[in-house]
């Protein structure tokens, strides 16, 4: 039976070391470097499923697209870049809100730092609020069952239920990017939703939305593609309500 012989183990190591230097530097400098992210990746899995794999190769991926991210998704001076408005016309700077639009209470959720998916960590709704969100929508799509159909979300899990838009053609700002789908509610209770650029930008800065973070980036989401904040109260799920109906209304303006 071999015995113990530390001098032997460390003379075996220290070989070994100057043989293969490249093997070695690179898997101490991996410890730290797994250390750094082991936070960020645990932080991901806690979000829940969304649009992306919910494992390793999701939170990779999000880390990738973070260089095309936007640096701020509450900074509204995207609305103002020339031509933006082009691809939203002709009712892409109408008002479809139909009543002012008060300044949302307090401060706003804490948004991680992911790509996707984009979450709320603070003031959460619960799961009767979610059945509710996503009832309303049901209703919605019912009473509207020409233009409009509750399916499975292509942009959430594919258990994420989704408001779309029927007919054909669809507005160029959807076709290209979400193929039809303009609300869904994620399992915290906020949403996403395309609106107008003026409800969208009003939204924001009454504090109520922000930018996803690839709102507007490479044609992938439209501009105006924001992330609702989850209702607090009964008074916050009119609001949400109203804006689902803007939502609404701007993407089946030019339906006949």
């Amino acid at each position: 039976m071999p015995t113990w012989n530390p001098a032997k183990l460390s003379s075996s190591l220290l070989l070994n070391i100057r043989n293969h230097p490249i093997i070695f530097t690179s898997a101490i400098a991996i410890i730290p470097l797994a250390a750094l992210a082991m936070p960020s990746y645990r932080g991901f899995i806690d979000l829940g499923p969304g649009g992306l794999p919910h494992n390793v190769f999701g939170w990779l991926l999000q880390g990738a697209l973070r260089p095309l991210a936007l640096n701020s998704t509450v900074d509204q001076s995207a609305f103002q870049k020339p031509g933006v408005s082009a691809s939203y016309e002709p009712h892409g700077t109408t008002r479809f809100l139909q009543e002012p639009l008060a300044q949302r209470r307090g401060d706003r959720p804490v948004i991680p730092n992911y790509v996707a998916p984009q979450r709320q960590a603070t003031d959460k709704g619960d799961k009767d609020l979610i059945d509710r969100m996503n009832g309303h929508l049901r209703d919605l799509a019912s009473r509207r069952s020409e233009a409009l159909a509750v399916k499975a979300s292509g942009l959430e899990a594919r258990d994420n239920p989704a408001l779309w838009l029927l007919g054909s053609p669809l507005p160029k700002y959807l076709a290209k990017s979400t193929k039809g789908e303009i609300v869904h509610v994620h399992t915290e209770a906020s949403s996403h939703m395309i609106l107008s650029l003026t409800d969208a930008k009003e939204a924001m800065a009454k504090g109520w939305a922000e930018f996803h973070p690839l709102s507007g980036v490479m044609g992938w989401i439209p501009l105006p593609y924001v992330m609702v904040y989850a209702p607090r109260d009964e008074e916050e799920f009119g609001v949400w309500t109203k804006f689902v109906d803007a939502a609404i209304a701007f993407t089946t303006a030019g339906q006949h």
